[in-house]
């Protein structure tokens, strides 16, 4: 859903990997904010901030090696690089058979679920499936706007795609794991109303291309903590739909 609500601007062993839909379906998510534990209480009540806002370039759009600007780049995606592999080696440590292709599956269904909740104004909802700042973002928007919508999912231009993924320690028992997803659908947006013939007339509305990349993030030391939507990170200049046209 194409709405300016994004983000703008990081030795317990093996949880398996639970579907993100499934923890929206729990009767709270008290354990993204809250945790039993006193000494993990502060940190879980607290958003910890972007991990990284890098998302690697197709090697058709990077400067050409030899390049100034692509000797620059080459420092950084190899540092980076770095990074992704620790990230990844320590998500699968604490989350036992984490794959990223049904993460992305799984992040994309949660998606469509804050889209159809942010649509109909449902706070609830809203509320168990992002983190503080973001339902913050959304629940101002939603009180900004004139009327509620329909969204739906028209269908998906191509699969959802994990593209980042990073990891940090906050204490020495305590992580939190962040993970980017690509997010490329048509998608139907319509403005609810009381009458009856503009409402029939919403089979007709035409799908809109979206593309987002939408941050997750859990606390990966606590097998019973839930994925939630963190935010958003701004298309690539490179990724744009209108670059592509």
């Amino acid at each position: 859903m194409a709405t300016n609500f994004g983000l703008r601007s990081n030795t317990l062993r093996g949880p398996l990997l639970r579907s993100v839909a499934s923890s929206l379906r729990a009767p709270t998510m008290t354990s993204v904010r809250h945790h039993s534990h006193p000494r993990q209480e502060h940190f879980v009540a607290n958003e910890f901030g972007l991990l990284s806002n890098y998302v690697p370039a197709p090697w058709s759009k990077r400067s050409l090696p030899l390049s100034r600007e692509g000797l620059s780049s080459t420092k950084t995606d190899i540092v980076e690089a770095l990074r992704e592999v620790f990230s990844l080696a320590t998500m699968k440590w604490y989350l036992s058979g984490w794959k990223g292709a049904e993460f992305a599956q799984q992040a994309e269904e949660l998606y469509g679920l804050m889209n159809e909740a942010f649509a109909k104004g449902d706070l609830k909802s809203l509320n168990t499936i992002c983190f503080p700042n973001m339902y913050a973002n959304l629940k101002n928007e939603i009180k900004r706007r004139k009327v509620n919508f329909d969204w739906k999912k028209a269908a998906s231009v191509s699969p959802p795609k994990v593209v980042q993924i990073r990891t940090g320690r906050i204490t020495s028992d305590f992580a939190v794991g962040q993970v980017v997803v690509r997010i490329d659908q048509e998608q139907l947006v319509t403005p609810l109303t009381r009458r009856p013939a503009v409402a029939a007339g919403s089979k007709s509305a035409k799908p809109v291309h979206v593309r987002e990349y939408i941050v997750l993030q859990r606390v990966i030391t606590d097998q019973n903590a839930p994925w939630a939507i963190y935010g958003k990170l701004s298309v690539p200049e490179w990724d744009a739909i209108s670059a592509q046209k």
